[in-house]
């Protein structure tokens, strides 16, 4: 796995040229650096600049991120991922977003754009609407979505869906945050349900649901499913948006064991990257060659 670093190295090394990295805590799991430097190599083959290009991985705390963005202007980085706990950080403190990033509130991608403004986006909407047509072949425009979590990764999902016309059903543990995203969503013109969530799915949710996980929970092969998938309509599908490198999630294996279709997060996780990649470029997303190297290159354990 590439190396891991930190504040500390980010104020200490010189890290050449041009530099992508993404930013989160824990960051070990990542594989994005396996699959935007093979995008990068791929590119360099036809366009000699992005020879010198390449994609790093920082563990930084949320008290860490508004001292290490001036620093990472200063040492050659023109674009920044953002994963688990910092898309809402990222969020305050871009200098200014998209507008599918401002309404959403949650940043997974950064930009220097002229004036040495990082500017945020959030491309993890896009990545989840791929990620489904190409694991499930189903679209999001007007189905019945069900979305486990309210943190970052939860609200970029919830108001894609919203603005494709799907029918969204937020499901989480806790009250505030929750209440929170759907009377954000509501503000803007946007229609939701939400629930507290027990584990337990309720017995009227419609038959072909697509099931998102969009908590943290299911980074770790020890952690518990996120759901009692016994409970979910047997035609439901179910996405995880955590991944585990060489593994499926704990949640994907319980779905499949009670005869739900399944898939975790890596086909999100490389549209998503490809997205950033071409925000970064110019170029068109490179989902396809992306995926293709997560499936044949991701270590078969951390």
């Amino acid at each position: 796995m590439q190396a891991e670093y930190t504040i500390d190295d980010l104020r200490k090394l010189d890290f050449g040229p041009v530099n992508l990295c993404v930013v989160g805590d824990p960051i070990a799991h990542s594989l994005s650096p396996l699959m935007q430097n093979a995008a990068l190599k791929y590119l360099a083959k036809t366009d000699a600049r992005y020879a010198d290009w390449k994609y790093l991985k920082f563990r930084l705390k949320p008290e860490e991120i508004a001292e290490a963005l001036p620093i990472f202007k200063a040492k050659n980085f023109i674009g920044i991922n953002f994963t688990v706990p910092h898309k809402l950080t990222a969020a305050l403190l871009a200098g200014d977003t998209d507008a599918d990033a401002h309404l959403m509130g949650a940043c997974n991608t950064f930009s220097l754009v002229p004036g040495g403004i990082w500017r945020g986006s959030n491309t993890d909407g896009y990545g989840l609407e791929a990620a489904i047509k190409t694991e499930f072949s189903r679209d999001i425009k007007g189905a019945d979505i069900a979305i486990i979590g309210a943190g970052g990764a939860a609200r970029a999902a919830v108001f894609y869906a919203a603005l494709k016309g799907a029918r969204v059903r937020i499901f989480n543990r806790s009250r505030e945050r929750m209440e929170k995203l759907a009377g954000d969503l509501r503000s803007n013109g946007l229609e939701c349900e939400c629930e507290i969530f027990s584990g337990h799915f309720p017995k009227d949710l419609p038959e072909a649901t697509i099931i998102v996980n969009a908590a943290a929970v299911g980074l770790k092969a020890s952690d518990p499913s996120v759901a009692d998938f016994s409970t979910a309509p047997k035609n439901a599908i179910f996405f995880d948006m955590p991944y585990i490198a060489g593994d499926e999630t704990p949640s994907v294996k319980a779905a499949r064991e009670n005869g739900l279709s399944a898939a975790s997060g890596l086909a999100m996780l490389a549209w998503q990257g490809a997205k950033s990649l071409s925000i970064w470029t110019g170029k068109p997303p490179l989902g396809e060659l992306m995926m293709k190297t997560l499936k044949e290159n991701a270590p078969k354990k951390l």
